[in-house]
């Protein structure tokens, strides 16, 4: 099973589109902030483009989400995210935007991350561990401005992630890849 998570009035063939508006007429109307109407270990891939973002304003309800997208998910199902870059205006505009997307924020629900950070005395929130899930980023892509592109091109990939994430307006849109890992990789 695949599920277009937000899709609005972008439907995707092949997939079970779900919004949470009838409105736009979805396959199925579904609150991605409470508890989704599949079953636990059923769904291969989740497509979410520009709807996280949108989502869990407070941190409780957010934790809840990731729990819930992990529930649903088989072992190795992927979620496929796309979000504004937090530096860039698009993100300020819409007064519906309530969280910042990272890759690193995402990361923080991988289970082997997670024993890294204890493992080396680090003090990053050991996400996963928490709250039971085991989510790590596979896949990372950035949608440049043409401008930081052309001011980019030929330098590694190093410098122009750094810069990525030191400048506003360098990168309009992030795409992040998400594998879940069923059991859970860790154990303490």
């Amino acid at each position: 099973m695949k599920l277009n998570f937000g899709c609005g009035y972008n439907k995707l063939d092949g997939y079970t589109n779900v919004d949470h508006d009838p409105l736009c007429n979805p396959d199925v109307v579904a609150d991605l902030e409470g508890v989704l109407p599949f079953e636990e270990s059923t769904v291969d891939e989740i497509v979410m483009s520009h709807i996280l973002e949108h989502l869990g304003q407070d941190t409780k309800t957010y934790l809840s989400i990731w729990k819930e997208l992990y529930r649903v998910l088989k072992n190795t199902g992927v979620i496929k995210i796309t979000v504004p870059h937090h530096l860039h205006e698009n993100f300020h505009h819409d007064p519906t935007h309530c969280r910042k997307i990272t890759v690193v924020g995402i990361d923080m629900f991988s289970q082997e991350r997670n024993l890294n950070t204890i493992k080396t005395g680090g003090s990053e929130t050991t996400l996963g561990l928490q709250i039971g899930i085991d989510i790590g980023v596979t896949q990372v892509g950035y949608d440049l401005m043409p401008a930081f592109q052309q001011e980019m091109y030929g330098k590694s990939r190093d410098i122009v992630d750094r810069e990525i994430n030191k400048r506003n307006n360098a990168c309009y849109q992030v795409q992040i890849n998400a594998m879940a890992h069923k059991p859970p990789r860790g154990s303490l």
